[in-house]
């Protein structure tokens, strides 16, 4: 039988069609992954707003901490930073990725070795079929996992600190789905994406729970005379001058 065109390979072993051609846009990458990135955010900011109406005068006794420590700006860097490397970085592999034609789970091209009098041989990728594909892919999401754990537990703290119990459910739920995700990718690359789409939206979450807290923590907390401390309450007390009485200056002149 006639194999599908997305199951064919160059003499070298390169699939003739990237996993990208499956969008149907027009616009770079880049403008691809901001939008998808956008509405994330928005489903994420919806429930993070939900969560603090439902216990606002709790969460507000820490965001107020948080502000008096001048710490907004801190959980205000940990989304805005991350976001921004991460959509720039992503961007830039999934360009590479789509003009490579290098698919998932591969992550590198080998070259192998031969003369210049020898004919060329193919590039050496992943096995991606057995128990050995199988292999190559639960790997590979153990290395995914990695790859976003320490933002998922630093994002798990700062949350965590103000709204406690909503960032403990978010975590159960992100753990399970990082477990769907990875059963899934071992089965086939395709396998991932429900828990990858499910762990993004909750990690999303905890991330616009951070967020909602430093926006609150900046903006919400004018600066008053009770956070301005006097000028004169650092400033050290001018030493006394003590002039010699007449008597004794008058001694000295003898």
């Amino acid at each position: 039988s006639k194999k599908k065109e997305d199951d064919e390979f160059d003499a070298h072993g390169i699939p003739l069609k990237s996993e990208y051609d499956s969008i149907q846009s027009p616009l770079p990458i880049a403008v691809v992954y901001s939008v998808f990135v956008l509405v994330f955010m928005a489903l994420g900011q919806t429930v993070a707003w939900v969560i603090y109406s439902l216990n606002w005068k709790q969460y507000d006794t820490k965001i107020s901490w948080l502000a008096s420590h001048d710490l907004g700006w801190i959980y205000l860097g940990l989304v805005i930073i991350h976001r921004s490397l991460n959509l720039g970085i992503s961007s830039n592999l999934a360009t590479a990725r789509k003009a490579a034609k290098v698919n998932v789970p591969d992550q590198q091209v080998y070259k192998v070795y031969t003369k210049p009098t020898e004919p060329k041989l193919g590039y050496v990728l992943m096995e991606q079929d057995g128990d050995l594909g199988r292999f190559n892919r639960a790997q590979r999401a153990l290395q995914n996992y990695l790859e976003v754990a320490p933002f998922f537990l630093v994002n798990f703290l700062a949350a965590g600190f103000v709204f406690p119990f909503p960032a403990f459910c978010l975590g159960i739920l992100y753990s399970i789905a990082r477990i769907v995700y990875a059963v899934g990718y071992t089965h086939s690359p395709g396998g991932r994406m429900a828990g990858n789409f499910l762990g993004m939206f909750l990690l999303t979450t905890q991330e616009a729970l951070v967020l909602l807290a430093g926006l609150k923590a900046v903006l919400d907390q004018p600066f008053t005379s009770q956070h301005i401390v006097p000028l004169s309450e650092h400033a050290q007390p001018l030493p006394t001058l003590r002039t010699p009485n007449r008597g004794m200056a008058d001694g000295r002149r003898q």
